[in-house]
C-alpha cells in the first residue's frame, strides 16, 4: 500500500501548499483563542486526503506508505502542535483498526473515517494505573454483551470522536480475562465524558476523561477476530513513537529556520549575531541533531513499510527525538534571547508544543526499558560479528598461513 513516486509528489505538493497557505495563517489565532476552527477545517482536511491517509483506496482513503505519511506528520508540527495532535490521533487510530479489525468492522468504519464522517479516539491511558498490563478497566461477559467498568483520561479528540477504541481486560471465558480492545460508541448508557483542564501546549487540542459504569457493549464490538489484540496495540504504539519522532523533527526544523533568519537580522554592537562564534556553535549543533534524527526516522520508517520488527528502533528513535528536540528548542530560544520568550515570535509555542512529544506514547523511561530489554534478547540495529565467527576466521588464517609454508 503506497502511492507511486509521481502520485505522491503531486499529493505532497497539493497538501503542503494547503498547510502553508491555509493552516499556517491560523497560528496566531489558535494561540490567542486556544481553539482550532475544526468545523471549518474538517471539510478542507477531507478534500486534501488528510483524514484517511493510512486507509487503503478500497476503503476511500489515500493509501500512503509509512515513509510517505511521516512527511506529513513532520510538516503539521511546523505549523501548530494542536493541528498536528488532532490529525495524528485521527489517522493513527484508523491505522490500528485497519491492522486488526474484522472485515465487517473495516467496511463499517474505515470509509466513514476516511471521509471525515466519523472519528475514532484511542482509550488507553488511565488515572489509576500504568499502560499495558497495569490497566484497571474490565469488561465482564454478560450474554451478548460485555459490561465495561473503568476510567480513562488524557484521551485526545474526546470532544468530537464518535467512537472510542478502548483497551481493557476482556472476559474470554468465566474468570479468564485477556487484554483486548472494545469499540465503544459515544452516547452508550453508562458511558460519560468529562472535560480536563487545558494543556499548556498544543493549544486547541482537547483531552478528556472517559468514565464507564456498567456500560453495555455488544460482543460484536470486540476489535479483531479473536479479540486478543495486546500485541497489535503494542505494535501500534511503537509505530506511533516513530511518528511522534517525526513531529519532533518538524518542530526542530522550523526552529532552525526561524533561528537562522533571526540571527541575520538581529544586530548587536554593530553587526548581526549571525557573525558571532557562539551563535555558529548553536546553529551547527541544531543542524547536527536534525540531520541525525532525519536519518534515524528514515531507517525506522523504511522498516515499518517492510513489516520488520521495530520495537528496538522505534524506542531508540523516540529517545533520540526527545533529547534532540530539547537541545534544538533550547538553543533556538538562546539565539532569540528575551524576545523569544514573548509571543512576538512562534518560538514560544514551538517550545511548549514540543514538550508533549516527551510524553506521548510513553515516557523516556518506558522507551529505555523496552529498548534495553530488546538488546538483552539479542536484537541489534546492526549485525554483530559474533565470537564464533571471529574464532572461525582466526582458525582459517592459521590454516592458510600453515599451508603457505
Amino acid at each position: 500500500m503506497a502511492l507511486s513516486m509521481e502520485e505522491f509528489a503531486q499529493f505532497k505538493e497539493k497538501g503542503f501548499k494547503f498547510i502553508w497557505e491555509e493552516l499556517a495563517p491560523l497560528e496566531e489565532e489558535i494561540e490567542r483563542t486556544e481553539r482550532i476552527p475544526r468545523e471549518r477545517l474538517w471539510p478542507r482536511f477531507r478534500d486534501h486526503g488528510f483524514l484517511g491517509m493510512l486507509i487503503p483506496k478500497e476503503y476511500g482513503g489515500t493509501g500512503l506508505a509509512e515513509t510517505q505519511y511521516l512527511e506529513f506528520e513532520k510538516e503539521w508540527s511546523k505549523v501548530h502542535g494542536g493541528i498536528r495532535v488532532i490529525l495524528h490521533v485521527h489517522n493513527g487510530v484508523s491505522d490500528s483498526l485497519l491492522a486488526v479489525g474484522t472485515g465487517e468492522q473495516k467496511r463499517k468504519y474505515l470509509p466513514k473515517i476516511a471521509q471525515g464522517e466519523l472519528s475514532c479516539a484511542l482509550g488507553l491511558t488511565e488515572p489509576d494505573g500504568g499502560t499495558g498490563r497495569d490497566i484497571k478497566s474490565r469488561a465482564r461477559a454478560d450474554g451478548l454483551n460485555f459490561v465495561l467498568n473503568g476510567r480513562k483520561h488524557l484521551i485526545t479528540n474526546a470532544d468530537f470522536a464518535e467512537i472510542f477504541n478502548v483497551v481493557c481486560w476482556i472476559e474470554k471465558k468465566p474468570g479468564d480475562f485477556k487484554i483486548g480492545n472494545l469499540l465503544v460508541e459515544k452516547g452508550r448508557e453508562g458511558f460519560t465524558l468529562m472535560d480536563m483542564k487545558p494543556c499548556w501546549g498544543c493549544k486547541g487540542a482537547f483531552h478528556g476523561r472517559l468514565n464507564f459504569k456498567d456500560c453495555l457493549v455488544p460482543v460484536g464490538n470486540v476489535l479483531g477476530e479473536g479479540g486478543e489484540t495486546l500485541e497489535a496495540t503494542l505494535h501500534h504504539l511503537n509505530v506511533s513513537r516513530v511518528r511522534i519522532s517525526a513531529n519532533a523533527l518538524g518542530t526542530m526544523e522550523r526552529c532552525l529556520d526561524l533561528a537562522v533568519e533571526f540571527s541575520k537580522k538581529r544586530v548587536t554592537f554593530g553587526k548581526p549575531i549571525a557573525e558571532r562564534q557562539a551563535v555558529h556553535g548553536y546553529l551547527s549543533d541544531m543542524a547536527m541533531n536534525i540531520y541525525a534524527l532525519q536519518c534515524v526516522i528514515a531507517d525506522a520508517g523504511k522498516k515499518i513499510d517492510e513489516k520488520k520488527d521495530i520495537y528496538l528502533e522505534a524506542n531508540l528513535c523516540k529517545l533520540l527525538a526527545i533529547e534532540a528536540l530539547r537541545d534544538v528548542t533550547d538553543k533556538a530560544l538562546l539565539i532569540f534571547g528575551g524576545i523569544g520568550y514573548t509571543n512576538e515570535y512562534p518560538i514560544g509555542h514551538l517550545y511548549r508544543d514540543g514538550r508533549l512529544n516527551w510524553l506521548e506514547e510513553g515516557t523516556p523511561t518506558i522507551h529505555s526499558m523496552v529498548a534495553s530489554r530488546r538488546l538483552l534478547q539479542g536484537y541489534r540495529t546492526y549485525k554483530p560479528y559474533h565470537k564464533e565467527e571471529i574464532e572461525g576466521s582466526a582458525d582459517r588464517h592459521i590454516r592458510l598461513a600453515a599451508s603457505a609454508k
